[in-house]
Protein backbone atom coordinates (compact mmCIF):
# COMPACT_ATOMS: atom_id res chain seq x y z
CA UNK A 1 0.00 0.00 0.00
CA UNK A 2 1.67 3.40 -0.89
CA UNK A 3 0.73 6.93 -0.68
CA UNK A 4 1.78 8.36 -4.05
CA UNK A 5 4.55 7.05 -4.43
CA UNK A 6 5.54 6.45 -0.76
CA UNK A 7 5.51 3.29 1.20
CA UNK A 8 2.83 3.29 3.67
CA UNK A 9 4.83 2.19 7.40
CA UNK A 10 3.21 2.14 10.99
CA UNK A 11 3.84 1.10 14.48
CA UNK A 12 2.58 -0.72 17.47
CA UNK A 13 -0.91 -0.57 18.23
CA UNK A 14 -0.93 -2.69 21.32
CA UNK A 15 1.16 -0.73 23.69
CA UNK A 16 -1.52 1.61 23.03
CA UNK A 17 -4.53 -0.13 24.62
CA UNK A 18 -2.61 0.49 28.20
CA UNK A 19 -3.15 4.27 27.30
CA UNK A 20 -7.15 3.97 26.28
CA UNK A 21 -9.25 6.52 28.48
CA UNK A 22 -12.74 6.12 28.91
CA UNK A 23 -15.27 8.46 30.66
CA UNK A 24 -18.75 6.78 30.82
CA UNK A 25 -21.34 10.13 31.02
CA UNK A 26 -20.85 13.66 30.56
CA UNK A 27 -17.60 16.39 29.68
CA UNK A 28 -16.84 17.73 32.69
CA UNK A 29 -15.97 22.00 33.66
CA UNK A 30 -13.28 23.62 36.24
CA UNK A 31 -13.24 26.94 37.14
CA UNK A 32 -9.59 28.36 36.80
CA UNK A 33 -7.36 28.62 40.66
CA UNK A 34 -4.24 29.60 41.23
CA UNK A 35 -1.50 28.94 44.04
CA UNK A 36 1.71 29.66 45.07
CA UNK A 37 5.28 28.55 42.96
CA UNK A 38 7.84 27.35 45.06
CA UNK A 39 11.49 27.56 44.93
CA UNK A 40 11.82 24.42 42.80
CA UNK A 41 9.30 26.18 39.75
CA UNK A 42 10.79 29.33 39.81
CA UNK A 43 14.33 27.59 39.23
CA UNK A 44 12.98 25.85 36.69
CA UNK A 45 11.24 28.69 34.86
CA UNK A 46 14.58 30.63 34.87
CA UNK A 47 16.63 27.55 33.37
CA UNK A 48 13.83 27.32 30.65
CA UNK A 49 13.96 30.65 29.63
CA UNK A 50 17.45 30.15 29.00
CA UNK A 51 17.08 27.13 26.90
CA UNK A 52 14.27 28.00 25.21
CA UNK A 53 15.62 29.21 22.11
CA UNK A 54 17.62 25.72 21.73
CA UNK A 55 14.84 23.67 22.91
CA UNK A 56 12.69 24.91 21.06
CA UNK A 57 13.98 24.54 17.83
CA UNK A 58 12.37 21.12 16.83
CA UNK A 59 9.28 22.71 15.93
CA UNK A 60 10.28 24.45 12.55
CA UNK A 61 7.89 25.07 9.79
CA UNK A 62 8.82 23.45 6.56
CA UNK A 63 8.17 20.69 3.72
CA UNK A 64 11.51 18.98 5.07
CA UNK A 65 9.63 16.75 7.58
CA UNK A 66 11.66 13.55 7.07
CA UNK A 67 13.33 14.08 10.27
CA UNK A 68 11.40 12.42 12.63
CA UNK A 69 11.91 12.30 15.80
CA UNK A 70 12.54 8.80 15.52
CA UNK A 71 16.32 9.96 15.28
CA UNK A 72 16.72 9.20 18.74
CA UNK A 73 14.84 6.00 18.35
CA UNK A 74 18.37 4.09 17.80
CA UNK A 75 19.10 4.60 21.60
CA UNK A 76 16.41 2.15 22.65
CA UNK A 77 17.72 -0.96 24.00
CA UNK A 78 21.19 0.02 24.04
CA UNK A 79 23.40 -1.19 27.31
CA UNK A 80 22.04 1.01 30.16
CA UNK A 81 23.07 0.73 34.04
CA UNK A 82 20.03 -0.41 35.80
CA UNK A 83 16.84 1.96 35.93
CA UNK A 84 17.72 2.65 39.66
CA UNK A 85 21.30 3.90 39.09
CA UNK A 86 19.57 6.71 36.47
CA UNK A 87 17.18 8.31 38.72
CA UNK A 88 18.73 11.06 40.64
CA UNK A 89 16.60 12.39 42.99
CA UNK A 90 16.06 15.83 41.18
CA UNK A 91 15.89 14.43 37.85
CA UNK A 92 12.02 13.55 35.83
CA UNK A 93 10.94 10.21 36.50
CA UNK A 94 8.13 11.24 33.48
CA UNK A 95 10.94 12.02 31.12
CA UNK A 96 13.06 8.57 32.20
CA UNK A 97 9.94 6.65 31.90
CA UNK A 98 8.99 7.93 28.34
CA UNK A 99 12.47 7.59 26.94
CA UNK A 100 12.75 4.03 28.22
CA UNK A 101 9.63 3.55 26.18
CA UNK A 102 10.88 5.02 23.09
CA UNK A 103 8.78 8.06 23.41
CA UNK A 104 11.17 11.56 23.53
CA UNK A 105 9.14 14.40 24.55
CA UNK A 106 11.11 17.52 26.69
CA UNK A 107 8.86 16.72 29.96
CA UNK A 108 11.65 17.35 31.95
CA UNK A 109 11.64 20.90 31.06
CA UNK A 110 8.01 20.99 31.50
CA UNK A 111 7.46 19.53 35.07
CA UNK A 112 7.05 21.14 38.18
CA UNK A 113 9.10 19.78 40.83
CA UNK A 114 6.55 17.97 44.08
CA UNK A 115 8.91 16.13 45.54
CA UNK A 116 6.05 15.41 48.67
CA UNK A 117 6.06 12.22 50.52
CA UNK A 118 3.28 10.16 52.83
CA UNK A 119 3.99 7.39 54.70
CA UNK A 120 1.81 4.55 56.04
CA UNK A 121 1.62 1.31 56.79
CA UNK A 122 4.85 0.75 56.06
CA UNK A 123 4.70 2.32 52.33
CA UNK A 124 6.41 5.48 51.31
CA UNK A 125 4.02 7.22 48.62
CA UNK A 126 6.08 10.22 47.21
CA UNK A 127 4.60 12.59 44.20
CA UNK A 128 7.89 13.85 42.74
CA UNK A 129 6.27 16.11 39.66
CA UNK A 130 3.63 17.16 37.88
CA UNK A 131 3.09 17.67 34.01
CA UNK A 132 0.39 19.80 32.53
CA UNK A 133 -1.17 20.79 29.51
CA UNK A 134 -5.03 21.26 27.11
CA UNK A 135 -5.86 18.24 27.63
CA UNK A 136 -3.82 15.99 30.35
CA UNK A 137 -2.12 16.25 33.33
CA UNK A 138 0.73 13.61 34.29
CA UNK A 139 1.43 12.64 38.10
CA UNK A 140 5.48 11.43 38.63
CA UNK A 141 5.66 9.21 41.77
CA UNK A 142 7.53 6.71 43.31
CA UNK A 143 6.58 4.04 46.11
CA UNK A 144 8.89 2.79 48.72
CA UNK A 145 8.28 0.15 51.00
CA UNK A 146 10.21 -2.05 53.76
CA UNK A 147 8.71 -5.14 51.93
CA UNK A 148 9.73 -6.46 48.97
CA UNK A 149 6.90 -5.15 46.19
CA UNK A 150 7.14 -6.84 43.04
CA UNK A 151 3.37 -7.68 42.65
CA UNK A 152 2.75 -3.77 42.88
CA UNK A 153 1.29 -3.16 39.53
CA UNK A 154 -0.83 -0.14 39.01
CA UNK A 155 -1.54 1.52 42.15
CA UNK A 156 -4.05 3.59 40.78
CA UNK A 157 -3.07 6.92 42.26
CA UNK A 158 -5.97 9.10 40.21
CA UNK A 159 -8.69 6.97 41.27
CA UNK A 160 -9.47 9.68 43.91
CA UNK A 161 -8.55 13.41 42.23
CA UNK A 162 -9.49 16.43 42.43
CA UNK A 163 -8.90 19.59 40.48
CA UNK A 164 -9.78 22.81 42.09
CA UNK A 165 -11.74 21.23 44.30
CA UNK A 166 -13.77 19.02 42.10
CA UNK A 167 -13.65 14.65 41.77
CA UNK A 168 -12.50 13.95 38.24
CA UNK A 169 -13.80 10.39 37.69
CA UNK A 170 -12.17 8.41 34.89
CA UNK A 171 -9.99 5.73 34.40
CA UNK A 172 -6.19 6.57 33.90
CA UNK A 173 -2.93 5.14 32.35
CA UNK A 174 0.60 4.94 32.74
CA UNK A 175 3.23 3.37 33.29
CA UNK A 176 6.22 2.01 35.73
CA UNK A 177 9.00 0.30 36.62
CA UNK A 178 10.77 -1.42 39.26
CA UNK A 179 13.60 0.38 40.54
CA UNK A 180 14.48 -2.76 43.14
CA UNK A 181 12.44 -5.28 45.05
CA UNK A 182 11.60 -2.08 47.06
CA UNK A 183 11.17 0.67 45.13
CA UNK A 184 8.64 1.49 42.38
CA UNK A 185 8.49 4.30 40.08
CA UNK A 186 5.94 5.42 38.02
CA UNK A 187 3.51 8.09 36.45
CA UNK A 188 -0.32 8.05 35.44
CA UNK A 189 -2.02 10.23 33.33
CA UNK A 190 -5.53 11.70 33.44
CA UNK A 191 -7.44 13.77 30.57
CA UNK A 192 -9.93 16.16 32.36
CA UNK A 193 -11.43 17.83 29.09
CA UNK A 194 -11.58 21.11 31.79
CA UNK A 195 -8.13 21.56 31.65
CA UNK A 196 -8.44 23.59 28.62
CA UNK A 197 -10.16 26.22 30.45
CA UNK A 198 -7.83 26.14 33.12
CA UNK A 199 -4.09 27.46 33.39
CA UNK A 200 -3.56 26.83 36.65
CA UNK A 201 -5.68 24.78 39.12
CA UNK A 202 -4.92 23.00 42.53
CA UNK A 203 -4.57 19.20 42.32
CA UNK A 204 -5.70 16.90 45.63
CA UNK A 205 -4.90 13.16 45.79
CA UNK A 206 -6.25 11.03 48.22
CA UNK A 207 -4.48 7.31 48.03
CA UNK A 208 -6.27 4.82 50.19
CA UNK A 209 -4.97 1.41 48.97
CA UNK A 210 -1.27 0.17 47.76
CA UNK A 211 0.11 -3.05 46.91
CA UNK A 212 -2.76 -4.57 48.74
CA UNK A 213 -2.26 -2.05 51.79
CA UNK A 214 -5.18 -0.04 53.15
CA UNK A 215 -3.68 3.29 54.38
CA UNK A 216 -3.95 7.45 54.04
CA UNK A 217 -1.39 9.18 51.32
CA UNK A 218 -3.00 12.35 50.87
CA UNK A 219 -1.42 14.93 48.95
CA UNK A 220 -2.28 18.63 47.84
CA UNK A 221 -0.07 20.74 45.21
CA UNK A 222 -0.64 23.07 42.33
CA UNK A 223 -0.05 22.70 38.45
CA UNK A 224 -0.06 24.73 35.38
CA UNK A 225 -0.18 24.14 31.82
CA UNK A 226 1.13 28.00 31.10
CA UNK A 227 4.83 27.13 29.57
CA UNK A 228 4.08 23.93 27.66
CA UNK A 229 0.99 25.53 25.70
CA UNK A 230 3.04 28.47 24.90
CA UNK A 231 5.46 26.25 23.26
CA UNK A 232 2.75 24.61 21.25
CA UNK A 233 2.07 24.87 18.08
CA UNK A 234 -1.94 24.54 17.18
CA UNK A 235 -4.12 23.98 13.54
CA UNK A 236 -7.82 23.33 13.19
CA UNK A 237 -8.45 21.77 9.87
CA UNK A 238 -12.07 20.60 10.71
CA UNK A 239 -12.08 17.45 8.55
CA UNK A 240 -15.44 15.74 8.55
CA UNK A 241 -15.86 12.01 8.39
CA UNK A 242 -18.73 10.01 7.78
CA UNK A 243 -18.05 6.63 9.09
CA UNK A 244 -20.54 4.11 9.13
CA UNK A 245 -21.95 4.45 12.58
CA UNK A 246 -20.67 7.47 13.50
CA UNK A 247 -19.64 11.65 11.74
CA UNK A 248 -16.33 12.82 13.36
CA UNK A 249 -14.66 16.46 12.97
CA UNK A 250 -10.91 16.91 13.44
CA UNK A 251 -11.06 19.85 15.79
CA UNK A 252 -7.28 19.64 16.26
CA UNK A 253 -3.58 19.17 16.02
CA UNK A 254 -1.03 20.12 18.68
CA UNK A 255 2.51 20.27 18.07
CA UNK A 256 4.39 20.44 21.29
CA UNK A 257 7.29 19.64 23.01
CA UNK A 258 6.11 16.53 24.69
CA UNK A 259 4.09 14.49 21.76
CA UNK A 260 1.93 15.31 18.76
CA UNK A 261 -1.85 15.03 19.22
CA UNK A 262 -5.03 14.83 16.90
CA UNK A 263 -8.35 15.54 18.80
CA UNK A 264 -11.27 14.39 17.41
CA UNK A 265 -15.23 14.82 18.48
CA UNK A 266 -18.42 13.45 16.96
CA UNK A 267 -21.82 11.91 17.53
CA UNK A 268 -22.84 8.52 16.90
CA UNK A 269 -25.63 8.08 14.03
CA UNK A 270 -27.51 6.06 16.38
CA UNK A 271 -26.97 6.59 20.31
CA UNK A 272 -25.55 4.03 22.46
CA UNK A 273 -27.93 2.83 25.34
CA UNK A 274 -24.87 0.91 26.94
CA UNK A 275 -20.89 1.29 26.42
CA UNK A 276 -18.49 -1.24 27.95
CA UNK A 277 -15.19 0.70 29.29
CA UNK A 278 -12.54 -0.43 27.23
CA UNK A 279 -14.33 -0.67 24.40
CA UNK A 280 -14.41 1.10 20.85
CA UNK A 281 -14.93 4.55 21.15
CA UNK A 282 -16.43 5.34 17.80
CA UNK A 283 -15.68 2.79 14.72
CA UNK A 284 -12.23 2.87 13.27
CA UNK A 285 -10.89 4.89 16.15
CA UNK A 286 -7.41 3.72 15.54
CA UNK A 287 -5.16 5.66 13.02
CA UNK A 288 -2.76 5.26 10.62
CA UNK A 289 -1.04 8.77 10.79
CA UNK A 290 1.65 9.51 8.13
CA UNK A 291 3.67 12.91 7.41
CA UNK A 292 4.01 14.60 4.04
CA UNK A 293 6.73 12.20 3.17
CA UNK A 294 4.65 9.39 4.08
CA UNK A 295 6.56 8.32 7.11
CA UNK A 296 4.55 7.10 9.91
CA UNK A 297 4.20 9.04 13.56
CA UNK A 298 4.92 6.99 15.82
CA UNK A 299 1.88 6.52 17.89
CA UNK A 300 1.64 6.86 22.37
CA UNK A 301 -1.88 6.58 22.80
CA UNK A 302 -4.31 5.68 19.85
CA UNK A 303 -8.19 4.57 19.91
CA UNK A 304 -8.87 6.31 23.55
CA UNK A 305 -10.99 9.01 24.73
CA UNK A 306 -14.48 9.74 26.28
CA UNK A 307 -18.31 8.80 25.37
CA UNK A 308 -21.68 9.90 26.73
CA UNK A 309 -23.78 8.14 24.35
CA UNK A 310 -24.72 10.43 22.32
CA UNK A 311 -21.35 11.90 21.05
CA UNK A 312 -17.61 11.00 21.63
CA UNK A 313 -14.62 12.76 21.85
CA UNK A 314 -10.99 11.37 21.48
CA UNK A 315 -7.65 12.22 21.58
CA UNK A 316 -4.49 10.60 19.70
CA UNK A 317 -1.46 11.13 20.89
CA UNK A 318 2.01 10.53 18.76
CA UNK A 319 5.75 11.35 19.30
CA UNK A 320 7.04 14.56 19.13
CA UNK A 321 8.09 15.81 15.45
CA UNK A 322 11.46 17.64 14.59
CA UNK A 323 9.56 19.60 11.55
CA UNK A 324 5.83 20.15 11.35
CA UNK A 325 5.14 19.10 8.06
CA UNK A 326 2.60 20.32 5.41
CA UNK A 327 0.00 17.59 5.98
CA UNK A 328 -0.89 14.52 7.37
CA UNK A 329 -2.32 11.18 5.84
CA UNK A 330 -4.55 9.43 7.66
CA UNK A 331 -5.99 5.76 6.91
CA UNK A 332 -8.70 4.92 9.68
CA UNK A 333 -8.54 1.34 11.14
CA UNK A 334 -10.32 -0.80 13.23
CA UNK A 335 -8.46 -3.72 15.48
CA UNK A 336 -9.80 -6.33 17.83
CA UNK A 337 -7.53 -6.51 20.57
CA UNK A 338 -6.10 -9.57 22.01
CA UNK A 339 -6.83 -11.04 25.55
CA UNK A 340 -3.61 -12.71 25.32
CA UNK A 341 0.17 -11.67 25.71
CA UNK A 342 3.21 -12.81 24.08
CA UNK A 343 4.43 -10.04 21.40
CA UNK A 344 8.12 -8.85 21.49
CA UNK A 345 7.53 -5.80 22.45
CA UNK A 346 3.63 -5.33 22.32
CA UNK A 347 0.70 -8.14 22.58
CA UNK A 348 0.41 -11.50 20.11
CA UNK A 349 -2.91 -10.87 18.88
CA UNK A 350 -5.40 -14.03 19.14
CA UNK A 351 -8.58 -14.85 19.44
CA UNK A 352 -11.31 -12.72 20.77
CA UNK A 353 -14.63 -11.60 19.42
CA UNK A 354 -14.96 -14.92 17.09
CA UNK A 355 -11.54 -13.22 15.21
CA UNK A 356 -8.48 -15.27 15.44
CA UNK A 357 -5.01 -14.42 14.30
CA UNK A 358 -2.66 -17.63 13.20
CA UNK A 359 0.69 -17.89 14.10
CA UNK A 360 3.56 -18.45 11.46
CA UNK A 361 7.00 -19.57 12.36
CA UNK A 362 10.41 -20.71 11.06
CA UNK A 363 13.07 -22.83 12.97
CA UNK A 364 16.67 -21.36 13.55
CA UNK A 365 18.70 -23.24 12.14
CA UNK A 366 21.70 -21.05 11.10
CA UNK A 367 20.56 -20.43 7.34
CA UNK A 368 19.61 -16.74 6.47
CA UNK A 369 17.54 -14.60 5.41
CA UNK A 370 14.20 -16.37 7.58
CA UNK A 371 10.90 -15.00 5.87
CA UNK A 372 8.30 -14.74 8.40
CA UNK A 373 4.88 -14.30 6.25
CA UNK A 374 2.10 -11.74 7.90
CA UNK A 375 -0.92 -12.22 5.57
CA UNK A 376 -2.37 -9.18 4.58
CA UNK A 377 -0.02 -6.43 6.32
CA UNK A 378 3.49 -7.68 4.45
CA UNK A 379 6.81 -9.96 5.83
CA UNK A 380 9.41 -10.07 8.33
CA UNK A 381 12.81 -10.64 7.18
CA UNK A 382 15.37 -12.07 9.63
CA UNK A 383 19.35 -11.39 8.64
CA UNK A 384 20.70 -12.44 11.61
CA UNK A 385 20.53 -13.89 15.44
CA UNK A 386 23.40 -13.85 17.38
CA UNK A 387 23.52 -14.54 21.30
CA UNK A 388 26.34 -13.42 23.73
CA UNK A 389 26.90 -11.24 26.53
CA UNK A 390 23.67 -12.88 27.92
CA UNK A 391 21.65 -11.45 25.55
CA UNK A 392 20.15 -12.56 22.23
CA UNK A 393 20.06 -10.03 19.32
CA UNK A 394 17.67 -9.86 16.42
CA UNK A 395 18.56 -7.87 13.05
CA UNK A 396 15.10 -8.13 10.74
CA UNK A 397 12.88 -5.84 7.93
CA UNK A 398 9.55 -5.06 8.42
CA UNK A 399 7.94 -5.33 4.35
CA UNK A 400 4.37 -4.11 4.43
CA UNK A 401 1.35 -1.99 5.42
CA UNK A 402 2.79 -1.09 8.87
CA UNK A 403 6.35 -2.09 9.42
CA UNK A 404 6.59 -0.67 12.96
CA UNK A 405 3.42 -2.79 14.32
CA UNK A 406 4.92 -5.57 12.01
CA UNK A 407 8.26 -6.16 13.97
CA UNK A 408 6.39 -5.57 17.77
CA UNK A 409 5.30 -9.00 16.35
CA UNK A 410 8.33 -10.65 16.01
CA UNK A 411 8.91 -12.92 19.43
CA UNK A 412 10.82 -16.75 19.82
CA UNK A 413 9.69 -19.80 21.21
CA UNK A 414 11.38 -22.72 22.78
CA UNK A 415 11.06 -26.46 21.78
CA UNK A 416 8.71 -26.50 24.61
CA UNK A 417 6.74 -24.20 22.97
CA UNK A 418 7.21 -21.11 25.60
CA UNK A 419 7.21 -17.73 24.33
CA UNK A 420 10.62 -15.74 25.28
CA UNK A 421 9.72 -12.48 26.22
CA UNK A 422 12.33 -9.94 24.85
CA UNK A 423 14.15 -7.11 27.18
CA UNK A 424 11.69 -4.44 28.09
CA UNK A 425 11.65 -1.43 25.56
CA UNK A 426 14.89 -3.47 22.91
CA UNK A 427 12.94 -2.83 20.20
CA UNK A 428 15.09 -0.41 17.93
CA UNK A 429 14.37 1.89 14.58
CA UNK A 430 16.87 2.46 12.01
CA UNK A 431 17.17 6.51 11.95
CA UNK A 432 17.71 6.65 8.25
CA UNK A 433 15.96 2.50 7.45
CA UNK A 434 12.32 2.89 9.39
CA UNK A 435 11.70 -0.46 8.15
CA UNK A 436 14.92 -2.08 9.44
CA UNK A 437 14.73 -2.84 13.29
CA UNK A 438 17.10 -4.71 16.15
CA UNK A 439 15.09 -6.69 19.07
CA UNK A 440 17.03 -7.96 21.89
CA UNK A 441 16.29 -11.55 23.94
CA UNK A 442 17.79 -13.00 26.78
CA UNK A 443 20.55 -15.06 26.03
CA UNK A 444 19.15 -18.00 24.59
CA UNK A 445 20.06 -21.65 25.59
CA UNK A 446 22.38 -23.36 23.84
CA UNK A 447 20.75 -26.96 24.98
CA UNK A 448 17.59 -25.68 23.32
CA UNK A 449 16.22 -25.20 19.70
CA UNK A 450 14.40 -22.48 18.87
CA UNK A 451 12.00 -20.61 16.33
CA UNK A 452 11.10 -17.12 15.08
CA UNK A 453 7.53 -16.34 15.43
CA UNK A 454 4.70 -13.97 14.61
CA UNK A 455 0.95 -14.18 13.25
CA UNK A 456 -0.84 -13.11 10.54
CA UNK A 457 -2.72 -9.91 11.55
CA UNK A 458 -6.18 -11.67 10.77
CA UNK A 459 -7.91 -8.58 13.73
CA UNK A 460 -5.92 -5.93 12.01
CA UNK A 461 -8.85 -4.01 9.56
CA UNK A 462 -7.40 -1.50 7.31
CA UNK A 463 -9.86 1.00 5.86
CA UNK A 464 -8.14 1.96 2.73
CA UNK A 465 -11.62 3.42 1.74
CA UNK A 466 -12.02 5.78 4.49
CA UNK A 467 -8.35 7.44 3.97
CA UNK A 468 -8.14 11.35 4.10
CA UNK A 469 -5.52 14.06 4.51
CA UNK A 470 -5.22 16.77 7.90
CA UNK A 471 -3.80 20.11 5.63
CA UNK A 472 -1.87 21.53 8.28
CA UNK A 473 -2.09 25.60 7.12
CA UNK A 474 -2.82 28.04 9.80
Amino acid sequence: MTIGNLSIKERDIYKMFNYVRIADSEFDALTADTSAVNKERIKKVLTRRIKRQRTCQFLTYGSAAVAMVLLCLAGIGMALPSFADNVPVLNSIIQMLNDSGGFHGAYAEYSKIVNTSVTDNGLTLTVNEVVADDSRLIIGYTVKSANKIRSLGDIGLTDSLKINGKYYSSVGSGEGEYLDDYTYAGYEEVHPQALQQAATFNVDLDVFEIAGQHGKWDFAFSASKDELSKQSIVFRPKNVLDFPNSVATVDRVVFSPIDTSIFVSGKYKVPRTAYTPGGIIFDYDYWLVYDDQGVELVPKSVGGGSSNGQSFQSEMDFDIMTAIPKYLTVIPCKITPSMEGGGAVGSAMSVTRGLESQEVSSAIDGAYPIVLAQGKMGRLIIWDVKTGNDQTTVEFTAEGIAPYVQATELYLKDDQGETLAAANHTLRRNDHQPDEFTVIFPGLDPHKRYSLATNNFANFEIRDDLQFRIELVQ
